[in-house]
């Protein structure tokens, strides 16, 4: 009743007040929908059932191969030159000795033409003998030939000669460019899927490499990054037995899991969204390009991986299915803590690998973890470890990285092991504050060797708890709450002397603001859960759930501070509310300034990634834009500056004047000097 007389008493209450309850109504579908998504994470959505027509992949390149095999390759090679070329996320730069080379690759069964020329760029190292070992090294998904430099560059220095070639679709090769119709491909996978093409520009590139003068075909290792690095699995996979060893940077198998993930960017690339996709894709296509179908091969060389634990394409739950399903012990790990798809460092453990695979050199170290257990103390839970390790070189020191996977914007931290002799060493870890499952995995650094190190393969420790949960939510609480009821006290309660009319006028208009002020900040506080980064393909979107997680915590672009971003963020915003009842307008101001340099920023990812230029493969994955997450932040900012101006003209209307905050600079200029003189 009390609501309703205000109301009636003032139009532009009722404007106001309307207008927040209308955008309070249409969110309630956009939450929703982001409920819903969350839900995805239902492993029963993606149950595979029994594989009706027993198909193997391994027996379908047992025929298949013949058809490469039976593709002249039609070499062409072109001049001799020198590239230039500037190391990622480095300010190195090489000369490369290089030349061009054009060679012939199958097309789809029963496409025209029915053969590919493919575009190739071979490197040389400094000194060429006789016989020189040779390696493909292979670039990603709408990727340049040039990407494929800097894992060409430890080979180099290791004296390979190395060949890199684009892609069909891509650059100067022939095909089908990549886009979603032929990656979610839905007809037969040799007429019409893109990972046939370029696993047979791949077995192709294998021949050149073979047929190469001074390459001793003994010796020949074959990488990749991203789609490369599938590539080189999968070629590994039904040629083994022609290659010593494999690398996958940023690339690994068992793709089931990452449908698990909706934000995870493999939606983007196939078009489709994870409601979208039903149980046949996973016992039909996925069984046909699944690197974890072809890594079951008696065939397969040694083998290590390289990958990021916050990869935007794959899922780190996809890690241990693509590890076990390597049939031998010839499997290594290098697991990067809070890299994302991309990242430096991967040189030193890729040198280390080649000397193990062809030069009789150390075996990585082998890591085996001999007992988990938990204790409790007044804290709560604590994991304890042992394992043993076994390594033919010095070890510098262990470390067992971990991550409370609950905790929202918590980073991948490490402990370090203390030994207990030569190869047997042990650690705890202590509790947090809050109770959370734990994942974790074990690195060895190799001592006296630039940035050589290999992990473990990735644990889960289950749920360690915490008796500081409660304690710690009761403090936050009182922290946030007290001087909150302090504030919105003082602003009601501080009503200067006036008639009764004006006071009660007065009072009921402060109810309003602080009522406005609580629904529209609930409503800014909302739109962090729903989109704030949209994908057009594959419906693929980022909130601020996943920008706490995984882009706050990039510390490679962060560093130490990415531990701490997600909570300077909600202190930030916290304190930013309660100066809500302090002074509304500037406190409107500071609202607006983080969506808008977000809006900016995700405003310019479409023009930065070459999505609008139409003769970049990009274009062929539609837009990236932004969702309504910093639209509907800005507009809750606006609505606070205006309620915060209706506030100073009914106070001024009262006849109440609201002193202006200056800053006393003769008083700063004093204390600044009696502190230098302290």
């Amino acid at each position: 009743m009390l609501l309703k007389s205000i109301l009636k008493k003032n139009k532009k209450n009722r404007i106001i007040f309307g207008f927040t309850i209308l955008i309070s109504i249409l969110l309630i579908p956009l939450i929703l929908d982001v409920l819903v998504s969350f839900n995805i994470n239902d492993s029963s959505l993606f149950s595979v059932s029994a594989n009706d027509d027993n198909f193997n992949i391994l027996d379908f390149w047992e025929n298949e191969i013949e058809r490469v095999n039976s593709t002249p390759l039609n070499i062409v090679y072109g001049d001799n030159r020198t590239i230039e070329h500037a190391i990622s996320f480095s300010s190195e730069i090489y000369e490369l000795k290089a030349q061009d080379i054009y060679f012939n690759s199958p097309n789809w069964v029963g496409a025209q033409p029915q053969n590919l020329t493919l575009y190739g760029v071979i490197l040389y190292p400094e000194i060429i003998k006789s016989s020189n070992p040779g390696a493909l090294c292979m670039h990603g998904l709408n990727g340049k030939i040039e990407d494929a430099f800097d894992l060409a560059i430890p080979y180099l220095e290791k004296g390979f000669i190395v060949l890199c070639h684009s892609h069909p679709g891509h650059g100067k090769s022939e095909g089908a460019e990549p886009e979603p119709g032929n990656l979610y491909y839905e007809g037969a996978y040799n007429e019409s899927a893109h990972f046939y093409l370029t696993l047979c520009g791949a077995i192709q590139g294998l021949r050149v490499l073979e047929t190469l003068p001074f390459v001793n075909n003994s010796q020949l290792m074959v990488t990749g990054k991203s789609y490369g690095g599938l590539n080189a699995m999968w070629l590994a996979g039904i040629l083994g037995e022609r290659i010593a060893g494999v690398s996958a940077y940023i690339a690994i198998g068992d793709i089931a899991k990452n449908l698990l993930h909706p934000e995870q960017l493999i939606f983007w690339i196939l078009g489709k969204n994870a409601m979208e996709i039903p149980d046949s894709y996973l016992t039909n296509q996925l069984l046909r390009f699944d690197p974890i179908y072809y890594l079951r091969s008696p065939k397969l060389p040694p083998i290590m991986w390289q990958i990021g634990t916050n990869d935007d394409f794959f899922d780190y739950s996809s890690i241990k299915g693509t590890y076990d399903a390597v049939q031998h012990a010839a499997k290594f790990l290098q697991i990067f803590p809070n890299d994302h798809h991309g990242f430096p460092g991967f040189e030193g453990s890729s040198k280390f690998f080649i000397d193990y695979v062809l030069n009789n050199g150390s075996i990585p170290p082998q890591i085996n973890i001999t007992s988990v257990s938990k204790t409790q103390d007044i804290r709560g839970d604590n994991l304890h470890i042992a394992l043993r390790v076994n390594s033919t070189d010095e070890i510098e020191s262990i470390h067992m990285v971990y991550k409370y996977t609950d905790i929202l914007g918590s980073t991948w931290e490490y402990v370090s092991l203390d030994r207990v002799d030569e190869m047997n060493w042990e650690g705890k870890l202590s509790p947090t504050i809050l109770n959370s499952n734990l994942d974790y995995y074990i690195t060895v650094n190799l001592k006296n060797m630039s940035n050589v190190w290999f992990s473990s393969n990735i644990f889960s420790a289950g749920i360690m708890k915490s008796n500081l949960t409660i304690p710690f939510i009761i403090i936050i609480s009182i922290i946030i709450i007290i001087p909150l009821a302090i504030l919105i006290r003082r602003k009601y309660y501080k009503i200067p002397e006036m008639n009764f009319e004006d006071r009660i006028r007065m009072k009921h208009n402060v109810f309003i603001e602080i009522t406005l002020i609580f629904i529209v900040d609930l409503i800014y506080y909302i739109s962090l859960i729903i989109p704030w980064i949209v994908y057009e393909s594959g419906d693929v979107i980022f909130n601020h759930i996943y920008i706490f997680n995984n882009l706050y915590t990039w510390k490679l672009y962060f560093g130490e501070f990415a531990s701490s971003l997600t909570t300077i963020f909600f202190i930030a915003t916290i304190v930013n509310s309660q100066l809500n009842f302090i002074s509304l307008r500037f406190s409107a101001i500071l609202k607006l300034l983080y969506p808008t340099i977000m809006l900016v920023f995700i405003s310019v990812i479409p023009f930065l990634s070459g999505v609008l230029d139409p003769n970049s493969l990009m274009a062929n994955f539609g837009l990236v834009f932004p969702g309504i997450g910093p639209i509907l932040m800005i507009v809750c900012s606006i609505l606070l500056f205006l309620i915060g101006i209706w506030e100073k003209k009914y106070k001024n209307k009262l006849g109440i004047r609201t002193p202006k905050i200056r800053l006393n600079w003769s008083y700063l200029k004093k204390w600044s000097i009696g502190s230098k003189k302290i």
